[in-house]
C-alpha cells in the first residue's frame, strides 16, 4: 500500500506507466485503456498521448 500511495504521489503519468508495463509487460492485451488510466489515476486521452509518445521513439 505504500509503495502504491508513493506512486500515486510522486511520480508522472509517464513513469506510472512505465512501472506498471514493467510490473505486466502485456497489460495492453489484458485490460482496456480506460482501465489502465483508472487505475493510474489519469483520463483514457493522457494514456493514449502517452503511449504515443512512447512506441514513437
Amino acid at each position: 500500500m505504500e509503495d502504491r500511495i508513493y506512486d500515486l504521489t510522486l511520480l508522472n503519468a509517464t513513469e506510472k506507466y512505465l512501472k506498471l508495463k514493467d510490473e505486466i509487460p502485456e497489460i495492453e492485451n489484458l485490460i482496456a485503456q480506460y482501465h489502465i488510466a483508472s487505475y493510474l489515476n489519469i483520463t483514457a486521452v493522457q494514456l493514449s498521448r502517452i503511449r504515443k509518445e512512447i512506441y514513437s521513439k
